[in-house]
């Protein structure tokens, strides 16, 4: 399965620590990604350190790379996002595509997850623990 996984430009150590834990359970799965602006670097990192195939798109134009990686991963993982986020353009293209959207819940007083709990109250599915990841991947 290719699992677009996507965060925070400033990731927060519990978005890092979160990737880390997701990452271990993704280890025989390829993992898509964007690069641009200093995005998703930590997504990026973990994969290189624990050798998981990973999918870079990178480019300059975000629609583009979001419609690139909405069109090549089967589901989409959100980690964190602020307000304006563009994760939340990207969620909306896997929607467009009757794909999957999984967002992390985070604390309501943090800024790098008021997308995040955006995205669950609007419909996208909340990982709350790892069995749910599990569930996904089968």
């Amino acid at each position: 399965m290719r699992i677009a996984i996507v965060g925070s430009r400033y990731m927060s150590d519990y978005g890092k620590e979160v990737i880390g834990i997701l990452m271990e359970k993704l280890r025989d799965e390829e993992v898509v990604t964007i690069k641009v602006s200093g995005c998703n670097n930590e997504v990026i990192r973990v994969c290189q350190k624990q050798k998981i195939k990973v999918k870079i798109f990178k480019g300059e134009n975000f629609e583009k790379l979001n419609e690139q990686v909405a069109d090549y991963a089967d589901i989409l993982v959100i980690i964190e996002g602020g307000e304006k986020s563009g994760t939340i353009l990207l969620a909306s293209k896997f929607v467009e595509k009757n794909k999957n959207v999984y967002c992390i819940p985070g604390r309501i007083t943090d800024e790098n997850s008021e997308a995040t709990n955006w995205l669950i109250k609007q419909g996208a599915m909340p990982i709350i623990s790892l069995d749910d990841l599990t569930q996904v991947l089968e």
